[in-house]
């Protein structure tokens, strides 16, 4: 069943991705603020409702939320988490890391069991079904083999309220920079997790986000052979708006960083 999901997810992301290419870099396409640092373009809402859509049509007992505002409540054991375009920032300024993502969550399993990440401009399509591992266009990835952060190469985000909250990342970025090689900041938290998953980072992490930023992704560093947690180490829940991915190797020095109680002492 959980191979159905994927595979139907991974056909509606191409589809859904040739609507984001269509409308990149386009004159024709509208964007949108919900606030300073938080856009919108009528491109996501028309590939959002194409996946909801096509979702509803095909798994009419499954759940449906999705990031700009669809919501389908069902009886099933299923909930789709959907963002139509990860990364909306990046795709109205004009750079490439944008992307598709789906992850499938089983309520009785407590678990992510099917997800696709699909950047369209690059052409990398990110797979995983739990327990079958992780892929990028077919071709089977794993996590990197790092063990030592002082030289790895990790990756984060700040949330939209940065400038009125004092929760927002500066304090952990600013422990986290002294004591690895360097940051990198994509901009799209599904991007980063899969980079996680093919080894091209080996750590992240990043507060204050929504389902739909963080299911696929998460199972995608799973089944590459890393681990997920939230900042404590405790059992990743794509309802907890907080994620600490890694190659596995690094996690526990990660973890260490993000806590400023253990820096202390």
């Amino acid at each position: 069943m959980t191979r159905e999901f994927a595979d139907f997810a991974r056909e509606i992301s191409l589809e859904a991705g040739s609507i984001l290419l269509r409308g990149f870099r386009s004159a024709k396409t509208v964007i949108s603020y919900k606030s300073k640092t938080d856009l919108v373009t009528d491109v996501d809402r028309a590939s959002e409702q194409f996946l909801v859509e096509r979702i509803s049509d095909r798994f009419p007992d499954h759940t449906i939320i999705a990031e700009e505002g669809s919501r389908k409540e069902a009886a099933g054991d299923y909930i789709w988490y959907v963002d139509p375009l990860d990364g909306t920032n990046n795709y109205a300024h004009g750079l490439p890391f944008f992307c598709v993502s789906i992850g499938v969550y089983s309520i009785r399993m407590k678990q992510v069991v099917a997800a696709v990440v699909f950047n369209p401009f690059l052409d990398e399509l990110f797979t995983a079904v739990r327990g079958g591992g992780a892929f990028l266009n077919n071709n089977p990835i794993r996590v990197s083999l790092l063990d030592d952060i002082g030289v790895s190469l990790v990756a984060t985000g700040f949330p939209y309220d940065k400038a009125t909250s004092d929760n927002n990342n500066l304090k952990e970025f600013n422990r986290v920079i002294l004591r690895i090689q360097g940051i990198r900041r994509m901009g799209s938290a599904a991007i980063d997790l899969s980079y996680v998953a093919c080894g091209r980072i080996d750590g992240y992490w990043e507060g204050k986000l929504k389902p739909w930023d963080m299911a696929g992704g998460s199972l995608i560093v799973e089944e590459a052979g890393g681990r997920v947690t939230t900042y404590n180490g405790g059992a990743f829940d794509p309802e907890f708006p907080e994620i600490v991915a890694s190659n596995g190797r690094i996690h526990g020095q990660l973890l260490s960083l993000l806590d400023e109680d253990c820096i202390q002492k």
